[in-house]
C-alpha cells in the first residue's frame, strides 16, 4: 500500500523563557567559561557560532546554574542543529535533576537525530517512567521502534499516545498506517474515521483513508476521499498522485494525465513526478509526450533507473532494440536487483536472437524472482529452442508451480513429455485440457454476471436475480463465487427481499471471510433491525 509517509513530530519539551537584557542579572558580557558552563564542550561556548539568545542564556548560568536552565539551553542548540552541544547541555541537566522528565524527552530526540537509535531509546523510556502521561514520549518511541521494525512495540506506544490524548491527530494517521502494513485495514479505516471526526479538515487523514478505499476495491469511496484531501490542501501533492493512479486503474486515463500534470506543476523538478505524467501520457497513446516525461525524469534523477526502464520499453514497442539495449542496460547497472528491467532486457536479446544473452539474462530474473511463472515459462521456451530439453523442462515445472494456470506452459510439458513418452505427461495433458474447460466456465460467469448488473442498473429485478442465480448455479465452486453470492444479496436487499438478502451476503463471508463490502451490508442490515426492534418496543428477552 502506497501510504503517505508521515514525518516524525519532534518538539522539544521545555519552554524558552525571556531573557531580559539586565545587565544586573547577566554579569560580565563575554565571560562564559565558569566552572558551570565547563560542563560544555568548548566548541559549543564559541561565542561567534551562537545565537544571541544562547550567550546571554549562558552568562545566566554561570550565576544560576539549574536543571531548566540546561534544558532550554539544549533546546536552543538542537534548533540551531548543534546536535552535539544539545546533547551536552541535556546531559548537564540531568545531572543536577536526574528525575526531570523532559531533559531525558529531549535528550532522547537529540540522540535519534544524531542516529544513536539504543541510547535514543533509553532516554525516551526513562521520560516515560517519570512522566507516564506523557503523549509526546510515547509518539517519539512509537516511531523510533516503527523505523527499526518492532511493530508489536510502536503498535502499544502508539495506542499509548490515544489513551493519554484522544485528539492526538498524527497518533490516529501513524497507527493506522501500521495497522494497515499488519494487513487490519478494518482497524485502520476506524481509526482514521475518529481522527476525521475530531477534525474534518485533517487532509492526511481523508488521503489515508482513500488508500484503504482503494485497496479494498472501493474505487468511488477512496475517489471521494482525495477529492476531500485536495479540497482541504490544493497543494497536496501525494492526494493528487493517488487520484491519478486510481483513475488509471479505473480506465480513466485522461483524468489521470491531468491530475499527474497538477503534479509536476506543483513539483517541477520532482523526477517520480515526470515518471508518472510519462506512464499515464503512454496508456492514453501520446508517445512523444510520454517520451519527453521520461527524458526529464532521467535528467532529474541520474541515479534511478526507472526513467531509462521505461525510454527501454519505449523504444523496445517501436522496435529500436538498439536504444532499448542502452536504456534498459543502464537501467540494470543502476539497480542491479531491477528484475522487469532484466526481464524486458532479455526480450530484447531474444528478438534480435541472441540466445545465450537472453538465457543469461532471464537466469538473474528468476534468481530475483522464483515465482514470476512469464520469466520461467520463457527461459524454459529458449533452453528447448537451445536444445537444452531437460533445463527447459525443470523450468516449465516451475512456471506451473508458481502459476498453476500458466496455459503455455502446461501445454509445452504436456507436448514435450509426450514426445519423449514420458507417462508424466498425461497428467500435464488433463491440467490443461481442465484449464481449458475452466476458462471457457469463467468467460460464461463473467457473461452472465455482467448482464445482470446491467439487467440491475435497469431497474430489471426479475432477470437480473434469475441472471445471478444462473451464474452461481454455473460457476459452482469457482474463484467468483463469493463475489457472485454478494452481488445477488445486495439485490435482493435492494428489492426489499432483506432475509434472502442476508443469507446471500453471509454466504459470501463464508467463502471469503475479507469481503469488506458484504460485511458493511450486514452491519447495516443489524444496525437497521436494531432501530425497528426498538421503535416497536420489541423485547427479545
Amino acid at each position: 500500500m502506497r501510504f503517505v509517509g508521515l514525518s516524525r513530530l519532534i518538539i522539544l519539551a521545555g519552554a524558552i523563557p525571556v531573557v531580559a537584557q539586565n545587565h544586573a542579572t547577566i554579569g560580565r558580557r563575554g565571560d562564559t567559561t565558569s566552572k558551570q558552563t565547563q560542563q560544555l564542550p568548548r566548541s559549543c561556548l564559541v561565542q561567534e557560532n551562537s545565537s544571541e539568545h544562547i550567550k546571554v542564556l549562558l552568562e545566566t548560568i554561570n550565576d544560576h546554574p539549574t536543571a531548566d536552565a540546561y534544558n532550554t539551553l539544549g533546546v536552543l542548540y538542537a534548533r540551531g542543529r548543534h546536535t552535539g552541544c544539545a546533547i551536552s547541555a541535556f546531559k548537564a541537566a540531568l545531572r543536577l535533576d536526574g528525575q526531570n522528565w523532559q531533559s531525558h524527552y529531549n535528550l532522547g530526540l537529540a540522540f535519534i537525530t544524531k542516529g544513536d537509535r539504543s541510547r535514543a531509546a533509553s532516554e525516551l523510556q526513562a521520560a516515560i517512567q517519570q512522566q507516564p502521561n506523557s503523549a509526546a514520549s510515547h509518539f517519539a518511541l512509537a516511531n523510533l521502534l516503527q523505523e527499526e521494525g518492532r511493530l508489536d512495540g510502536a503498535v502499544r506506544e502508539f495506542e499509548a499516545v490515544l489513551r493519554i490524548d484522544p485528539k492526538f491527530a498524527l497518533g490516529y494517521l501513524s497507527l493506522s498506517t501500521l495497522y494497515t502494513q499488519q494487513g487490519k485495514n478494518a482497524e485502520a479505516e476506524t481509526l482514521l474515521r475518529q481522527a476525521l471526526q475530531n477534525d474534518p479538515n485533517n487532509a492526511q487523514a481523508h488521503a489515508n483513508l482513500g488508500l484503504i478505499m482503494e485497496r479494498q476495491g472501493e474505487f468511488t469511496a477512496a475517489e471521494q476521499e482525495f477529492k476531500s484531501a485536495i479540497g482541504i490542501d490544493a497543494q497536496m501533492v501525494e492526494a493528487y498522485t493517488s487520484l491519478g493512479m486510481l483513475e488509471t486503474k479505473i480506465g480513466r486515463g485522461k483524468e489521470a494525465v491531468e491530475n499527474f500534470r497538477k503534479v509536476v506543476a506543483l513539483q517541477p523538478d520532482s523526477a517520480d513526478a515526470h515518471l508518472n505524467l510519462g506512464i499515464a501520457l503512454m496508456d492514453q497513446y501520446d508517445r512523444k509526450a510520454g517520451f519527453e516525461e521520461f527524458t526529464k525524469a532521467a535528467q532529474l534523477n541520474p541515479n534511478s533507473g526507472r526513467p531509462h526502464y521505461n525510454l527501454g520499453r519505449f523504444y523496445f514497442d517501436s522496435g529500436n532494440y538498439d536504444e532499448a539495449r542502452k536504456e534498459l542496460g543502464r537501467a540494470t547497472r543502476l539497480e542491479p536487483n531491477f528484475a522487469s528491467a532484466f526481464y524486458f532486457l532479455a526480450l530484447t536479446e531474444r528478438q534480435d536472437n541472441n540466445l545465450e544473452r537472453a538465457t543469461e539474462l532471464l537466469q538473474k530474473v528468476v534468481a530475483l524472482q522464483p515465482n514470476n511463472a512469464d520469466a520461467q515459462f520463457l527461459l524454459g521456451q529458449i533452453l528447448e529452442r537451445m536444445g537444452k530439453t531437460t533445463a527447459a523442462i525443470e523450468h516449465w515445472k516451475m512456471a506451473v508451480k508458481a502459476d498453476p494456470n500458466e496455459s503455455e506452459a502446461l501445454y509445452s510439458l504436456a507436448t514435450i513429455l509426450n514426445k519423449l513418452h514420458d507417462p508424466q505427461a498425461q497428467q500435464f495433458q488433463d491440467r490443461y485440457a481442465k484449464l481449458q474447460r475452466n476458462e471457457q466456465t469463467t468467460d460464461r460467469v463473467a457473461n452472465l454476471g455482467n448482464s445482470a448488473i446491467q439487467s440491475a442498473n435497469a431497474h430489471n429485478w426479475p432477470r437480473a436475480l434469475a441472471q445471478m442465480k444462473e451464474a452461481i448455479a454455473v460457476c459452482g465452486e469457482c474463484a467468483e463465487a463469493a463475489h457472485l453470492h454478494r452481488n445477488l444479496g445486495l439485490m435482493y436487499c435492494r428489492t426489499g427481499n432483506v432475509e434472502d438478502g442476508e443469507k446471500e451476503l453471509r454466504a459470501a463471508l463464508e467463502l471469503d471471510p475479507s469481503d469488506v463490502a458484504a460485511k458493511k451490508a450486514i452491519d447495516t442490515l443489524e444496525k437497521l433491525r436494531g432501530a425497528n426492534d426498538k421503535g416497536t418496543g420489541v423485547n427479545k428477552n
